[in-house]
């Protein structure tokens, strides 16, 4: 209702108002919507204990935290407007890291475990959906005829499980984007454990996901290059949304990878590599 409206209500029902009433009810329509506006803003609830969150199972956790993250999607968001960051860690309304473009620099693992041990408290780690943002540009063949996905190979590895693949090079994206349960079968991450599941949209498909460090290795310029990064282990791959353009891809890489290793890539359009 509008300021005007307000006023005329109230001179219906108590008379006409002078000036200054009607400059009093103007103060108090500002002030009052000032203050819901900073109220939607603020922080609600706590982070779980640390060691009860830990013991929970995959699901269970992931509504603890999905509900946590829903409570404060508004204040999340802002807090990344403001840091102009596209992850936060949270514990109790207080950002205790936070950094991007993509995941760059969050190590989830790492970072819940130490957050962990430091506050008592599990994290919230929000990852704003600017950090998966994926710009599909079209070497593999696509289910378009004549349309092709530049490729690179690259390496996969936790502890001594590895697997090596071709993967879909993509400079629309961020991160490094892989085949769940494949990952899971190859020994390299689990899907009973890991921090949450997340749920997030690409070609206006659903999709869910697990975040494990993992160490990302580039073959390319006759080098070998490899560091840990956030891969984003996508569940239900081949019913997902990643392989409506390229029904045979296994794994996306986008340029997370690329600007940490700095490797030389040459694409061939002539020859397709």
């Amino acid at each position: 209702m509008r300021v005007e409206d307000i006023i005329a209500e109230i001179e219906k029902r108590l008379g006409p108002l002078d000036e200054k009433a009607k400059k009093a009810v103007e103060l108090a329509v500002t002030l009052t919507a000032s203050q819901k506006e900073t109220e939607e803003v603020e922080w609600q609830g706590e982070n779980p204990p640390f060691d009860l969150a830990a013991k929970m199972s995959l699901e269970e956790r992931s509504q603890l935290l999905e509900a946590l993250e829903r409570r404060n999607y508004r204040w999340l968001e802002s807090q990344c407007a403001k840091l102009g960051a596209h992850w936060l860690v949270v514990v109790d309304g207080q950002v205790l890291a936070f950094g991007g473009p993509g995941l760059q620099g969050l190590e989830i693992d790492r970072r819940i475990e130490v957050v962990g041990k430091q506050t008592g408290k599990y994290p919230l780690v929000f990852i704003h959906p600017m950090a998966l943002a994926i710009e599909e540009t079209a070497w593999h063949p696509t289910n378009v005829s004549g349309d092709f996905y530049p490729t690179l190979p690259i390496i996969l590895r936790n502890g001594s499980a590895q697997v090596t693949l071709v993967a879909d090079f993509d400079t629309g994206a961020y991160g490094c984007f892989a085949d769940g349960e494949w990952l899971a079968q190859q020994g390299l991450i689990s899907l009973q454990t890991g921090e949450r599941i997340r749920r997030a949209y690409h070609l206006n498909m659903p999709y869910a996901y697990l975040v494990r460090t993992l160490t990302v290795a580039l073959i390319a310029d006759s080098q070998q290059r490899e560091a840990s990064q956030d891969v984003l282990c996508v569940l239900n791959w081949r019913q997902s949304p990643f392989v409506a353009i390229n029904p045979n891809r296994t794994a996306l890489v986008g340029r997370d990878p690329c600007l940490a290793l700095q490797p030389i890539v040459t694409l061939n359009f002539a020859q397709f590599r």
